[in-house]
C-alpha cells in the first residue's frame, strides 16, 4: 500500500535532488528516520542460519557491491526476493522477505512525519533507505575505487567477526562476580550466552 504514492515522490521530490547537500544532508530525513529506521531493522538480521546482511557500504556484507548494478540487483534481492528463517516475538519460527522487517514510522514518535508519510512509511523507508545506500556505494567509488571493498573486508575481520564471543568472553571473565551487568542494543545471539 502506497508504492504508487511514493514512486510520485520519487518522480516529483527525490529524484532531482542533489546527492551530499539535499539528500545526506536533509535534516527532515534524520527527524523522520526515513534512512536510519531501515537501517536499523535490516543491516544485520539474526537468522535461524546465521547472519543475513543488506547489501550496504555500512556493513560486513560479503559479496561485491563495487558495481552500480550488482549492488541494485544484490538490494533489491535482499528486500523482496530473499526469505530469511528469523525467529519472532513469540519465540516462533518466521520466514520474511527484508522489507517485512520495517516497522511503520508512526507521527506520534516522530511528529516531523506528515500525515501521508506515516500512511505510506513502509514503501517510503524501502525509496530512502534503497537511496542511502546507492549514495553511499557512489561516494566510496569515487572516494577509493577498486580498493574500498578490501578496505571494508579487513576492517570487518579485525572489528565484527568473532566480536559477540569476545564480548562474552570478557564479561564472563571480567565481570563474573558482579550481580548485575547492564547491556545496551546487543544481538540476539546474547540470549544464549
Amino acid at each position: 500500500e502506497g508504492v504508487d504514492k511514493v514512486g510520485t515522490l520519487w518522480e516529483e521530490n527525490y529524484k532531482g535532488r542533489r546527492i551530499i547537500s539535499e539528500l545526506m544532508k536533509d535534516a527532515s530525513i534524520g527527524k523522520k528516520r526515513l534512512a536510519s529506521m531501515p537501517d536499523r531493522v535490516t543491516n544485520t538480521i539474526v537468522t535461524t542460519t546465521g547472519l543475513a546482511m543488506r547489501p550496504t557500504v555500512i556493513n560486513c556484507y560479503e559479496g561485491s557491491i563495487a558495481q552500480m548494478d550488482k549492488w541494485w540487483s544484490a538490494w533489491k534481492k535482499f528486500m523482496f526476493s530473499r526469505e530469511l528463517e528469523v525467529i519472532g516475538r513469540r519465540k516462533k519460527r518466521e520466514k520474511k522477505f527484508g522489507y517485512e522487517l520495517l516497522k511503520s514510522i508512526k507521527r506520534a514518535k516522530y511528529p516531523a512525519v506528515t500525515e501521508e508519510e506515516e500512511a505510506i512509511s513502509l514503501p517510503l523507508q524501502t525509496l530512502v533507505g534503497a537511496i542511502f545506500d546507492a549514495i553511499l556505494v557512489h561516494i566510496m567509488n569515487h572516494a577509493a575505487p577498486n580498493v574500498w571493498e578490501d578496505i571494508r573486508a579487513e576492517m570487518c575481520d579485525k572489528l565484527n567477526k568473532g566480536k559477540n564471543d569476545r564480548v562474552v568472553g570478557i564479561i564472563a571473565n571480567t565481570y563474573n562476580t558482579a550481580n548485575a551487568v547492564f547491556l545496551q542494543e546487543v544481538s540476539g545471539d546474547f540470549e544464549k550466552a
